[in-house]
């Protein structure tokens, strides 16, 4: 199957993107990449557990998420990650990118 790259910018209360993501991968070929406002996917509980339930990885731009008050300690889902280990990911890990 092949590897995706899913790019979340948006907030939980402007986007729902869960079932897209249903639809164009299985979840151990899906990776999450949540950057700007998109970091609010992985504070909150609830979309924090529809995360896991769709991407086999979850990754959270560090520098969006301190610029919004928060640490890798508020995560509910996934892991921070920095521009390099976001870039290598899209780059050596996966054979398509989304952005949703």
């Amino acid at each position: 199957m092949v590897k995706t790259a899913f790019i979340v910018i948006r907030s939980p209360q402007e986007l729902e993107f869960t079932e897209t993501i249903r639809r164009l991968a299985q979840q151990d070929d899906a990776s999450v990449i949540l950057f700007e406002d998109g970091v609010y996917n992985a504070l909150q509980k609830e979309r924090a557990q529809q995360l896991n339930e769709v991407a086999a990885e979850v990754m959270v731009a560090v520098d969006d998420l301190e610029a919004r008050g928060f640490s890798g300690s508020d995560l509910k889902a996934g892991k921070t990650a920095d521009y390099d280990d976001i870039v290598e990911m899209i780059m050596e890990r996966t054979d398509r990118t989304v952005t949703v």
